[in-house]
């Protein structure tokens, strides 16, 4: 069977950097649809836990046991659903002891309603606005009861003073705190039949919950509009209150319910037809769009009849708190996954360059290898041949054997000297000792006086140093570096050594500049002919690695005239 061999494309930094960036966005945006999602339920549980505490409180002031001399009218109803059909629910991750942040069902947007049907289905309580207020008229519990005022066009001043609290409620501050009315009044047109009433004269307060001291009802007061209001229907009692208390004062005075017009229409388009008849008991929540729709509906007497309760609040998960709190909570997490992505990314651009470069030193090596082997293969297998087929004098067949010696023996320094620099960083150095270096230099040129002497080439070695190193790693230094001098200086030419504690640098005659950009590249040579069987082209190469494993940097330079190679120890 042929396999197919596939090259494995390499990895660019453009292709990891945008790869990387796609999965991070792709699980940005994965945490930030979850904690939406995470957000809607905890609010909806939150909803129906709303809708159960003003189910309870409903149930408990409406019970009969709780003040058997008061006779509960359906006036009674509508206010204390109007007044206690209210949530401030608080956003999720946060303590519920936490004041912030928060919404509450005066934000655009979040509202609160209560209905209320008669056992023949007839809606009894819708909770539209109305300024409610609690009168007491003596010490008997039955002296007493809630009143309310509802918007009217046919009492001058009544209206403005509904458009002034819608008007005042509108030019909150900011929603950073939660800001309610608190009405005072002086006097009342009031009507005790029908418990309805008129304000007459008094003052509304827009006040700050966040700014209290003490006492909650000592908030810090924001703005205030002054009424005064006049009925001439002689149904209504005018009464003057006494601050001081009995027997006429007023326990609370204030409004209470959602717009007119945003009730029936709720009321027409969200509440089945014929209340209690299309409604089951039990919570209900959904959410579409980013607005939760709770409603809570539950059955009791109420002066021996049964009505129909429905509780239904609307919040609106699209507000500007919300989507700060949003903001809040997934910028700096995304941001946080960026930041990571990009450290990944650095790290994997890195450990990919370096690993590509390690493919191409190692194919460059073999290729580099497989080349100049070739050379001396070529000239002993000629050498061979002839030997064996053609008739040679003895003296022809030693030079010839001699040659092939020669070969073998520049094929073997190849091969060890490229096995010397792949084992090199795998083996390290040993312990660092302090070592003069200019015996060592002087040693090295010794080695080559033969073959200085037959070029003619002059050298000295001028200095002294001292320095902690590696002594077989530095003896290699400083022997390819003078290796390399000797086979390339040209004949007649200078070779200078010298030496200080800071550095080493050798010096040697060229006949051109020679490009040292890649000089350092194993078997490049700073000859043309490749093939010149003069030296390996591993000397720099092998210098270079060992420096850098005793904390050494090797420079070249070049100009027309001379080579230099130094070594600098610090």
């Amino acid at each position: 069977m042929i396999r197919k061999i596939i090259k494995r494309r390499r990895r660019t930094a453009l292709r990891t950097l945008i790869v990387s960036f796609a999965v991070a966005t792709a699980l940005c945006a994965a945490f930030a649809f979850g904690f939406r999602y995470y957000r809607i339920r905890i609010m909806e549980n939150r909803c129906l836990e709303a809708l159960d505490y003003t189910e309870s409180s409903v149930r408990s002031l409406l019970a009969p046991e709780r003040n058997p001399q008061y006779k509960f009218s359906p006036v009674d109803l509508r206010c204390i659903l109007t007044r206690y059909a209210q949530f401030r629910i608080r956003l999720p991750l946060f303590d519920e002891k936490n004041s912030e942040p928060s919404l509450t069902n005066d934000e655009d947007g979040c509202h609160a309603f209560a209905f209320a049907w008669d056992k023949d289905g007839n809606p009894v309580v819708l909770s539209r606005c109305t300024l409610q207020a609690y009168f007491k008229f003596g010490d008997d519990a039955s002296e007493g009861g809630n009143f309310i005022c509802e918007e009217s066009d046919t009492i001058p001043g009544l209206k403005r003073l509904f458009d002034d609290y819608r008007e005042l409620m509108g030019r909150t501050p900011g929603k950073d705190s939660v800001y309610y009315t608190e009405l005072t009044m002086e006097s009342a047109y009031i009507n005790r039949e029908e418990s309805t009433f008129v304000p007459g004269r008094g003052t509304m307060y827009l006040k700050d919950m966040d700014a209290v001291t003490n006492d909650p009802f000592e908030a810090a007061t924001a703005d205030t509009v002054p009424f005064d209001i006049t009925v001439t229907d002689e149904s209504y009692e005018y009464v003057e209150f006494d601050p001081n208390g009995y027997p006429r004062v007023y326990i609370l005075f204030n409004f209470f319910g959602e717009d007119p017009e945003l009730t029936e229409k709720v009321y027409r388009e969200d509440i089945p037809e014929d209340g209690q008849y299309y409604l089951t008991g039990g919570s209900r929540v959904s959410t579409e769009g980013g607005i939760i729709r709770a409603r809570r509906v539950f059955y009791f007497y109420f002066d021996q009849e049964q009505y129909c309760v429905c509780l239904y609040n609307i919040v609106d998960c699209n507000t500007a708190e919300v989507v700060k709190y949003d903001r809040k909570i997934v910028i700096p997490i995304c941001l946080a996954v960026y930041l990571l992505t990009a450290l990944i990314c650095w790290r994997r651009i890195v450990m990919d360059k370096a690993k590509y470069a390690m493919e191409d030193y190692q194919r460059d090596l073999t290729n580099h290898l497989a080349h100049d082997i070739k050379t001396p293969l070529m000239a002993i297998g000629g050498y061979a041949e002839n030997i064996k087929e053609v008739d040679l004098t003895k003296e022809e067949t030693d030079r010839y054997l001699d040659a092939i010696l020669a070969n073998v023996g520049f094929t073997d320094s190849i091969i060890n000297r490229t096995l010397y620099l792949n084992t090199m960083e795998e083996r390290g150095i040993g312990k660092a000792e302090m070592i003069a270096v200019d015996p060592i230099a002087a040693e090295s040129l010794k080695k080559y006086e033969p073959m200085l002497e037959q070029k003619g080439i002059t050298y000295c070695v001028e200095g002294s140093a001292t320095i902690k190193a590696d002594r077989i790693t530095l003896e290699s230094i400083v022997e390819n570096l003078i290796s390399n001098a000797v086979k390339y200086t040209p004949e007649s030419g200078v070779i200078r050594v010298d030496m200080d504690d800071r550095r080493l640098a050798v010096t040697n005659t060229v006949k051109g500049k020679v490009d040292v950009g890649s000089l350092t590249t194993p078997f490049v040579r700073g000859e043309e002919a490749r093939s010149n069987p003069d030296g390996t082209g591993l000397g720099l190469s092998i210098a270079e690695h060992a420096a850098a494993l005793n904390g050494f940097s090797l420079k070249l330079s070049s100009t027309e005239e001379e080579f230099r190679a130094e070594l600098k120890f610090r």
